[in-house]
């Protein structure tokens, strides 16, 4: 019984901000070709707290062919990124955190003065 309190006590912390994080999306590279296993980000469009719309281009990203455009789906606000420019990443590696409210991308990204407690993890969604 004591052991499994200190189990619960340790991951408490963990649990915490998981749950305090505002709703988002850890977004993952995308396939950008039937045969792409990874790409490079060439250039970033889009800011860190900034918003784009559905259409606009967060990121340029090299493959083993082209250099291709990756286009929002929908409207959001860039959170994170977690990839810097000149990063080579595998198909599906989280490459962003997007969240839809502006007001809740300091949190989102960990930043305590924004109401945050730890950066998003990947695979961590609402």
């Amino acid at each position: 019984m004591l052991a499994r309190l200190a189990a619960v006590r340790r991951l408490a912390p963990a649990l915490r901000r998981a749950f305090s994080l505002p709703s988002h999306e850890v977004v993952g590279l995308p396939a950008l070709s039937p045969t792409m296993e990874q790409g490079t980000i060439a250039a970033w469009k889009v800011d860190e707290g900034a918003s784009f719309a559905a259409g606009d281009v967060i990121c340029e990203i090299e493959t083993d062919k082209a250099t291709v455009d990756f286009e929002a789906q929908d409207d959001g606000v860039l959170a994170k990124r977690l990839e810097d420019a000149g990063s080579e990443v595998a198909v599906g590696a989280p490459i962003m955190v997007v969240v839809e409210d502006e007001a809740d991308a300091g949190a989102a990204a960990g930043e305590p003065d924004a109401g945050g407690v730890g950066a998003a993890a990947p695979g961590a969604e609402d």
